[in-house]
């Protein structure tokens, strides 16, 4: 297609990304075990390959056009930008060979049996949402292909950026899928899910914005189950509000967060992964069965729970449950905890305590124990000042 005009988002993407891309690679902290600390650096350098690709594009060398949609639909078949206005119910899919930037300057995209917007190929997938402006993604409840699952539905590393709002309504299965690497930049985003809410196959980052996420299923994943590299969930900023049917905020390996504003007002179980590493931010968290979760079906695999900063309010519902429970072990050297639970730990190996502050129903502990239903074989640890 003809290069038609230049849009003044090309750079400040490209510096953005470059910039955020950076701070990832410097986000983890090394307080805890060897062991964690190699999950920790693994997470952290994989999240920094997915999105280097992202950041290094070249908009400006690829050509600009601007689209306004109709019941049409649009099918993108060569590489570049696209500036979409207006309304569609014939959906947006793109099958390309290159890199695709969209930006949804106002748009509104549905469709009546698959993705309303599908990335079918591209190297990299780009979602801008141009300041100032409403955008809204939907999906009919059946599809003809029932392996695209999501309104939103790429299947090639996908990045979402800009700083205005976006709506999606998963009515189908799940709201925002890619089957590869899915980092969120900033951009309001609402969603509304008959199953997941946003999920990465192979990742899941989170650098800011504003997410509210309502999800029958699960709120934020990423659930790659075949390679132990991937399946990671990352988040280093940003304000998130989950509403959950099952668990909040999940990963199928490791779960990272070192910053942000963190809600989770209604699941199953708030944090779950295979490890959890919190070095920061400000959580507050509900669950119905345990509030932060470390466990593996995999032999072998690497079970932990490591605090090293954040204040975080953990509540349970009564019953069975366990405010923080580890089926391996629990590092706690810094943070803030604030736990209401009839359990508040429940440790299957070995307690670290050396920093921080725990207060369990309103008062504050000199040690941790291991007190859950399921009796784990955890002792207790002093804190060493």
């Amino acid at each position: 297609m003809p290069k038609k005009s230049k849009y003044f988002y090309s750079t400040m993407t490209l510096l953005s990304l470059a910039v955020l891309t950076a701070c990832s690679s410097n986000a983890s902290q090394t307080d805890g075990s060897s062991t964690s600390d190699t999950a920790q650096s693994v997470t952290t350098a994989n999240a920094t390959t997915a999105e280097n690709a992202a950041a290094t594009i070249d908009w400006e060398s690829l050509p600009t056009t601007e689209v306004s949609l109709t019941n049409e639909g649009l099918t993108i078949t060569e590489e570049g930008t696209y500036i979409l206005t207006g309304s569609t119910t014939g959906g947006v899919t793109v099958k390309a060979d290159g890199n695709v930037r969209i930006i949804l300057a106002g748009a509104t995209i549905s469709s009546t049996n698959t993705a309303a917007l599908y990335v079918d190929s591209a190297e990299n997938a780009v979602i801008e949402l141009q300041e100032g402006t409403d955008n809204t993604i939907k999906d009919a409840s059946t599809h003809s292909d029932s392996e695209i699952e999501g309104a939103l539905h790429s299947k090639a590393d996908l990045t979402v950026t800009g700083t205005g709002n976006l709506t999606v309504e998963g009515n189908y299965q799940d709201a925002i899928v890619s089957t590869d690497n899915l980092t969120i930049v900033s951009g309001k985003i609402t969603v509304n899910a008959a199953d997941d809410g946003i999920r990465g196959k192979d990742s899941l980052v989170i650098h800011g914005g504003t997410l509210d996420v309502t999800a029958a299923g699960d709120g934020l994943k990423s659930n790659n189950d075949e390679d132990t590299s991937k399946g990671y969930t990352h988040i280093i900023g940003g304000t998130i509000t989950v509403n959950a049917g099952d668990d909040a905020i999940k990963a199928e390996s490791s779960l990272t967060i070192d910053g942000g504003t963190i809600t989770v007002a209604t699941s199953a179980e708030a944090l779950e992964g295979t490890n959890i590493t919190i070095n920061g931010g400000n959580l507050d968290l509900y669950a119905t069965d345990d509030g932060i979760n470390a466990a593996s079906d995999v032999t072998g695999a690497d079970i932990f729970i490591k605090v090293t900063g954040g204040d975080i309010k953990v509540e349970v519902a009564q019953g069975d449950t366990d405010a923080i429970d580890s089926n391996g072990d629990l590092y706690v050297s810094g943070g803030n905890f604030n736990i209401t639970a009839q359990s508040a730990f429940d440790v299957d190996g070995t307690i670290d305590y050396t920093g921080g502050t725990v207060v369990v129903n309103g008062e504050e502990q000199s040690q941790i124990s291991s007190n859950g239903p399921g009796g784990g074989a955890g002792g207790a640890a002093g804190r060493i000042n």
